[in-house]
């Protein structure tokens, strides 16, 4: 019996999917209806993966019997759908939640909507900014079918633009955590050493003669819980902005002993660090700090909000968590909003620079051939195996900058992820991607830790050692890219890239790969699979920024020279508005004329000339800006008359711009200055 399949739309994309055979999602209204879910003898595992939503993992062959049961069940509310994975992939899996994003074409009436809306049984639940006009809206019992199939039906209608589930998506925070200042801090400037190279830094302190930062660039590190009290995060000076935790919807991102979320902390630390001759620094010191919290699962409509929020307030945003490698696409709506921050979010309106952690499965960010991948999993400590193809939406995504991790000896990370889509390198630790008990050459990573609440990654310190990971590059190259628009607040996100890509140290590996024995350390057509353009650079990154700056300061400079009116294009605006006729004294050769040039912009006279109308003329050659007055002194070649006549002021063209007359008792005042 072949295996039904469904279209499930993902990022504007179809995928051929298929039903779990042993999970199903279930969203709990409230504990009650837990403690009756879980007494059911089919349930083997119920493990909550966002807010209401948990998934169900049930004993073979009797999925299908405990849905109907939860589904019959009126009291409960308790609503179930299946669980559905990538055909002939078992690795991945999609979790639904009871809510479709829908976009309309943008010109599609209210009334429209609605009747689409209440045709379906959908529930409105709230409205997106965009491109387009777009919904969050709530299946119901009245739509007859779930998100999924509903989401092919509604996709049907010419005025619908994308309609897909409201997705669950879980992350893993980009490290390996370890039991266990700024000389330490090889990442942020090295020597030759054991395990460390010379060029294996970011080369900061010669870019700290340039600038560390300004407290109104913003850096946003989006992550599963903060520090507060840290010296660190919070010294004197130190400019915390905005901070969010949308875990607890309140304003205190702190982390918890019971969550044990203390992977912010250390990512913040690289990226923000004050500068304080305490502990550790950040590579942009100076730079004001925006903490985002959430616990790292989210469905498409709250990564939304997270983005959306962030997308306001920060220059930069660094996200260092990511999907496992699976097949994991992104929403429609995260895609648009994401280009939509690139190129107008910030409170500069010039777009965020949204950095993502490429992930440490030494993995690729994109194969669409992938049938056999190995990974380890850190939560699990065991390998697991992803036959399908695979794709990390977040990094993919060609607006988004995508870091690797390179070690203290200038080599690929081991288990760093690579692929195209890598736009910078950033150094970080090293570990065996398949083994963490292996031992590859390679520095941990000093910077903050949590001392008073969680874990951490050294017990009972402020400070460690043992950092790593892409978790560790990604924030230390947002924090350059602070460093860059501190320099140029009004350079725009894509520019502060192009910037960074371009003075990066091309830095190579021809070793090959301890796992999958290929070569990618090497560079074709200026980038490499590994490196992406090279290792960030922040000295050459600031020093670029700044000549730049300088050279459009330049620019600016010249071009803000009032522009030369063509003389011929000039028929009006200015005017003879004075003439002295019967100077006192000699009168030949001291006659003069003043000029008022009451345009907008200079203008160049050369070729115009003074007539009286006549024979008598003056030739003009000089500029006179805008608003300006010039008196001439005519000569001895055109003498004005006592006895009255005219003025005439002729462009090139011989057009009379202006012309004025005067009169015999004007002009019997000896000395006196006519006004016309």
């Amino acid at each position: 019996m072949s295996t039904k399949t469904y279209t499930l739309l993902r990022g504007g994309e179809p995928i051929t999917i298929t039903k779990e055979e042993e999970f199903f999602t279930a969203i709990i209204p409230d504990r009650k209806a837990a403690i009756e879910l879980v007494s059911h003898s089919e349930v083997k595992q119920m493990k909550k993966v966002f807010n209401n939503v948990y998934k169900i993992k049930t004993t073979k062959g009797s999925q299908s019997k405990l849905m109907d049961k939860i589904r019959s069940n009126e009291m409960t509310k308790t609503i179930a759908h299946h669980a559905y994975s990538p055909v002939g992939d078992t690795t991945t899996r999609y979790y639904i939640t009871d809510k479709i994003i829908i976009n309309f074409q943008k010109r599609t009436s209210k009334t429209k909507v609605n009747a689409i809306f209440e045709k379906h049984g959908l529930q409105f639940l709230k409205e997106y900014t965009g491109r387009d006009l777009g919904y969050l809206v709530q299946v119901t019992k009245s739509s007859g079918m779930n998100p999924v199939k509903l989401s092919n039906v509604l996709i049907e209608y010419p005025e619908v633009v994308a309609a897909e589930p409201n997705l669950v998506n879980r992350f893993m925070n980009f490290y390996t955590p370890k039991d266990g200042h700024f000389k330490r801090q090889w990442h942020l400037h090295s020597k030759d050493d054991i395990q460390l190279v010379a060029n294996a830094s970011v080369n900061a302190t010669k870019a700290w003669d340039i600038t560390k930062g300004s407290r109104k660039v913003v850096v946003a590190v989006i992550d599963d819980g903060f520090d507060m009290e840290h010296r660190d995060l919070k010294g004197d000076g130190k400019k915390i902005v905005h901070p969010r935790d949308f875990k607890d919807g309140d304003l205190d991102p702190s982390p918890t002993k019971k969550h044990d979320d203390y992977h912010g902390t250390p990512c913040a630390g690289v990226a923000i660090g004050e500068e304080n001759d305490y502990g550790i620094v950040g590579v942009a010191p100076n730079c004001s700090f925006m903490p985002i919290r959430f616990d790292l699962a989210a469905d498409d409509d709250l990564l939304w909000e997270i983005f959306n929020y962030a997308g306001k307030h920060a220059d930069v945003i660094s996200c260092s968590w990511g999907p496992v490698p699976v097949y994991a696409p992104l929403s429609k709506l995260l895609k648009d909003k994401f280009t939509e921050l690139t190129l107008k979010g910030g409170p500069r309106k010039k777009g965020c620079v949204i950095c993502f952690a490429a992930g440490n499965y030494n993995a690729p960010l994109y194969d669409s051939n992938n049938r056999d991948f190995h990974w380890f999993h850190p939560s699990y400590n065991q390998i697991f195996k992803t036959p399908g193809p695979i794709i990390n939406g977040n990094c993919v995504h060609p607006d988004v900058i995508a870091v690797s991790a390179s070690t203290s000896l200038g080599k690929k990370a081991a288990y760093s992820n690579w692929g195209k889509e890598i736009s910078m390198v950033a150094p970080s630790n090293n570990w065996h991607p398949l083994d963490p008990q292996k031992f590859v050459p390679g520095r941990g990573i000093w910077t903050s830790d949590n001392e008073n609440v969680g874990t951490g990654f050294t017990a009972n310190n402020k400070y460690t050692g043992d950092f790593g990971g892409t978790s560790s590059a990604t924030p230390l190259l947002a924090g350059i890219a602070a460093l860059v628009i501190s320099v140029d607040p009004s350079l725009t996100a894509k520019e502060v890239r192009k910037i960074m890509e371009s003075t990066t140290d091309k830095i190579e590996d021809k070793d090959v790969d301890i796992v999958l024995g290929h070569k990618k350390g090497t560079y074709k057509n200026g980038h490499s699979e590994w490196f992406g353009h090279g290792k960030v650079n922040a000295a050459k990154a600031v020093a670029k920024a700044k000549k730049l700056k300088e050279a459009k300061k330049k620019k600016d400079k010249e071009t803000s020279t009032p522009k030369l009116i063509s003389a011929k294009a000039i028929t009006k605006g200015i005017y003879i508005i004075t003439a002295m006729v019967n100077p006192k004294g000699k009168e030949r050769g001291n006659e003069t004329v003043a000029l008022l040039n009451a345009t907008n912009e200079s203008v160049n006279f050369k070729n115009w000339k003074l007539t009286d109308g006549k024979r008598k003329k003056h030739e003009l050659n000089f500029t006179l800006k805008a608003g300006e007055i010039k008196t001439l002194t005519l000569g001895s070649k055109f003498i004005l008359t006592n006895t009255g006549g005219s003025i005439l002021l002729e462009n090139p063209d011989k057009v009379v711009v202006h012309q004025v007359k005067y009169t015999k008792k004007d002009a019997s005042k000896e000395g006196w200055t006519i006004k016309f």
